[in-house]
């Protein structure tokens, strides 16, 4: 296990800057997701690391030490590719061990963490088979045993689940976690789904053009994004612009149009009377009412999209903006339908408005 420390960590290309002053400690035996869409920097900070590239400005720490002018294979650092890198001419007994024979280690002990590593990842009685002979689930899990074997102190993973179908990606989530917690290693993992990222890592680090956005548990980014970029980017598509009035027992008024919602702060926000402000709440937050009252509006459906357990509507006739919720498997709504849905004051988010939106 290893303390990574990313201090002031700058990378330009050109005049672009790929990552731009990132400060950023891990803790020993954490798992970190960098979570961002394409071109945000994720990857560029995993080379980093990895001592791949070199950085601008900055430093790559781990236990205390600079690593600015240690190569990649003095590190201690293994990477998971994304396109798994496996040899086409080695077993899966060969390709767990390259890494072991580099270092020169006696066949034994080669033989022992080989076997050992196979178990682990659950792939015993398959050590002598081609990659072209194993599924896409078995590479993954041979590459992921040859990026452990060398027990390194720090795993970086980038965009592991990537290649895989959707039932194989939850199968794998599962088994990186707990080999990761079985192990105790210091690990990042670079991804753009967020779902992935909120199931696998003890902290989520968003990502936008360079930059960190926000960094909290899994709970807090998917449930309280700091800003209305963080919130789009975790799946929030109902978004609403109005001006805060003022806040009484928690509960601060917003009028969006001709209609007002109430939600609740608690006094963690600094809104004054008056102030544009962006309100946002997730799909699945928002509930079919059977009843008028307080943060309950009407509108009509414009469209109902079936996505398994819950039906994807689009409202609109409730605010300026239409809305989106996400009902119950068990509700039927269709296009054309008059529905009245409920606002939580304590599952609305809202944000001062900037210039712009």
């Amino acid at each position: 296990m290893a303390t990574l420390e990313l201090r002031h960590l700058t990378k330009k290309f050109g005049d672009f800057t790929a990552v731009d002053d990132m400060d950023l400690t891990v803790a020993e035996g954490e798992m970190i997701a960098l979570l961002g869409g394409s071109g945000c920097g994720k990857t560029t900070t995993l080379r980093m690391i990895a001592g791949f590239t070199e950085p601008f400005s900055g430093a790559v720490v781990v236990d205390g030490k600079d690593l600015r002018s240690v190569p990649p294979y003095r590190r201690n650092i293994s990477i998971f590719f994304q396109n798994y890198a496996l040899f086409p001419h080695m077993t899966v007994f060969e390709n767990v061990a390259f890494g072991l024979k580099l270092q020169k280690l006696p066949k034994a002990e080669i033989r022992e963490r080989v076997e050992s590593i196979l178990s682990l990842v659950k792939l015993v009685g398959l050590d002598r088979r081609y990659p072209r002979e194993l599924s896409g689930g078995q590479q993954q899990r041979v590459a992921l045993a040859r990026a452990l074997v060398t027990r390194p102190a720090i795993l970086l993973l980038d965009e592991p689940l990537s290649n895989l179908d959707a039932k194989l990606r939850v199968e794998m989530q599962v088994e990186i976690k707990r080999i990761q917690k079985e192990l105790g290693i210091t690990t990042i993992i670079v991804t753009h789904d967020h779902e992935e990222a909120v199931s696998l890592a003890d902290r989520v680090i968003v990502m936008n053009a360079g930059r960190i956005q926000q960094i909290g548990t899994p709970q807090e980014i998917f449930d309280r994004p700091v800003s209305p970029f963080v919130a789009d980017f975790m799946g929030f598509s109902t978004f609403l612009h109005g001006v805060a009035g003022r806040e009484e027992n928690g509960l601060l008024p917003v009028a969006c149009g001709s209609r007002t919602l109430l939600v609740r702060t608690d006094g963690r926000t600094d809104l004054a009377p008056g102030d544009a402000c962006v309100l946002t709440i997730r799909s699945e937050n928002i509930a079919l009412a059977q009843e008028t009252g307080e943060n309950v509006v009407t509108g009509q459906v414009r469209s109902a999209t079936y996505k398994g357990h819950t039906t994807r509507l689009e409202v609109s006739g409730c605010f300026e903006e239409p809305v989106y919720p996400a009902i119950s498997e068990y509700a039927e709504c269709k296009e054309g339908d008059t529905v009245s849905l409920y606002f939580p004051p304590e599952r609305i988010c809202v944000y001062k408005s900037t210039i712009g939106g």
